[in-house]
């Protein structure tokens, strides 16, 4: 059984559309998938925002770090996934706004306490945050963006997607993912590409 660990930050559009990839394939091959959390307000936090939109977008990345390490200690890893889904559903598909009351509803969504929205401005969990953050770079040996992507203890940044693959392209990646993690001497491969849109 092919076993995956996926690092992302919830606000990440790439790392929306590869997880929606992975959630289908993984169903399709009988493989685990360990969800866990990064932080691109971490990952970015000694360089100046180039605008007021990305200087939003790593708050919201920050406080919904919190949010994710909150509802870990209340209900423990396996709240991650679904945690994760209802909010980038809301994130990527709906275009809302994460204010606290958005976040209570999707935390209710996910079977959460809608409290834990409250931990959107708790420092506290700042430390957790870093933490989860803190190994998936130091699983990818060196500073990575969201997603990082772990088969069977050898990671990559990435699958960078620029939309969500379906039918023989999406099975296509997945295997042709499985063999790259599984040929030693491979490590890279990159072509540049937009954001993708979920409208």
């Amino acid at each position: 059984m092919t076993h995956f660990d996926f690092y992302f930050d919830p606000v990440c559009p790439f790392a929306w559309a590869a997880s929606r990839w992975l959630l289908d394939r993984a169903t399709a091959h009988d493989a685990d998938v360990d969800w866990h959390l990064m932080s691109l307000a971490i990952l970015n936090e000694d360089e100046e925002p180039d605008s007021d939109e990305q200087r939003r977008r790593l708050d919201t990345a920050r406080r919904l770090g919190r949010v994710v390490a909150a509802s870990t200690e209340k209900a423990g890893p396996d709240v991650i996934e679904p945690l994760y889904s209802a909010l980038g559903r809301r994130i990527h598909h709906a275009g809302d706004e994460m204010t606290p009351s958005v976040v209570a509803e999707v935390l209710a969504e996910a079977g959460l306490p809608a409290e834990l929205a409250d931990s959107m401005d708790d420092a506290s969990f700042d430390d957790a945050v870093r933490e989860s953050h803190e190994r998936s770079q130091e699983a990818l040996g060196e500073d990575g963006g969201s997603p990082i992507v772990g088969i069977d203890g050898t990671y990559f940044f990435g699958p960078v997607l620029a939309g969500i693959p379906t039918g023989d392209e999406a099975e296509t990646l997945y295997t042709s993912l499985v063999a790259l993690a599984g040929t030693s001497s491979f490590a890279q491969l990159k072509r540049p590409a937009d954001p993708p849109t979920f409208s």
